[in-house]
C-alpha cells in the first residue's frame, strides 16, 4: 500500500476525523476552514473538529500521502491558503474503509437487537 517515499503512518481502520477529513476531500478541493465547515455541515453538526486536531490530521495524511497540497486561492476564499486534495492512495485508503464499514454496518442489520427499525435516539430510522 506505500507509494514511492509515503511514510503510511495512518493506521487502519481510520479515526473519525481522518476519514471525515478524506470523504470531504473526495467531493473536491479544499481549505482548512472549508474542510471544517463541511465537515460540520455532512455531520449535521454530530462532529467538530477544532483547529489544532485538524492540521494535525492533515499533516499525518500529507505525510503519509493520502493527500496533497498546494497554495492558491478557491472559491470562498480570495486570499492565498493551503489547498487540500485527496492523491491516488488516499482515495484507495477510503474506497478501503468505506468498504470496511458497509460490511461493519451490515454485520449490524442482521443483528436484531441492534438493528431493529429503532433509533438509538428515539422514533424510527
Amino acid at each position: 500500500m506505500n507509494q514511492g517515499t509515503h511514510d503510511l503512518t495512518v493506521p487502519l481502520p481510520l479515526t473519525h476525523p481522518i476519514y471525515h477529513i478524506l470523504l470531504v476531500l473526495a467531493a473536491g478541493e479544499r481549505h482548512g476552514y472549508g474542510l471544517r465547515r463541511a465537515i460540520i455541515a455532512s455531520t449535521e453538526g454530530r462532529m467538530r473538529v477544532g483547529s489544532g486536531s485538524l492540521y494535525r490530521s492533515l499533516d499525518v495524511l500529507l505525510m503519509a500521502g493520502l493527500i496533497g497540497e498546494t497554495w492558491g486561492t478557491i472559491d470562498d476564499a480570495p486570499e492565498l491558503r493551503r489547498i487540500f486534495r485527496l492523491t491516488d492512495l488516499g482515495e484507495r485508503i477510503a474506497r478501503a474503509e468505506t468498504e470496511r464499514l458497509v460490511q461493519l454496518v451490515a454485520l449490524a442489520q442482521r443483528t436484531p437487537r441492534l438493528w431493529d427499525g429503532q433509533s438509538a435516539w428515539g422514533g424510527a430510522r
